[in-house]
């Protein structure tokens, strides 16, 4: 899909809120498909203030990407970790939404506190993504829809 507009000012940005449905992994580039739009703050109050969005993360091949999923099992918090892979296909798969909470960076690397949207109970899991990446975050979405 073509954009209306590119930035990687991170700073007027935000993904807080915004679920990605979509996501795409070409060429040591991940990218989350937003079809409802992300925060920026050249818009309005509104969340998400754009129209159709997507993030792009290069991913660094020695750092990678993980997964963190926090499941209940008997009365205790379980951490699993999934693959780059494993979340490609599960929510390429619409087994899964990932909702993106928030952002954290760090030396050549992201983490984003995030939320797992499922169809059945528990319907969502809390969950940490980090990817490392040497390279500026980029963002491209459009108009808005008013």
């Amino acid at each position: 899909m073509q954009y209306e507009f590119t930035s990687s000012d991170k700073e007027k940005f935000s993904l807080h809120d915004c679920r990605s449905t979509s996501v795409e992994l070409i060429n040591g580039r991940l990218i989350f498909k937003i079809p409802d739009g992300i925060f920026n703050i050249d818009y309005s109050k509104d969340w998400p203030n754009t129209g159709a969005a997507e993030v792009e993360f290069t991913i660094d091949p020695m750092r990678g990407v993980y997964l963190n999923v926090f499941v209940d099992s008997d009365g205790q918090t379980i951490r699993k970790e999934y693959s780059l892979e494993e979340l490609v296909e599960k929510i390429n798969g619409s087994e899964w939404e990932l909702e993106f909470a928030y952002r954290y960076d760090g030396y050549e690397e992201v983490l984003y506190k995030c939320w797992i949207w499922i169809d059945h109970e528990p319907w969502s899991y809390e969950a940490e993504l980090w990817i490392g990446t040497k390279n500026d975050t980029v963002f491209r979405w459009n108009s808005p829809l008013i």
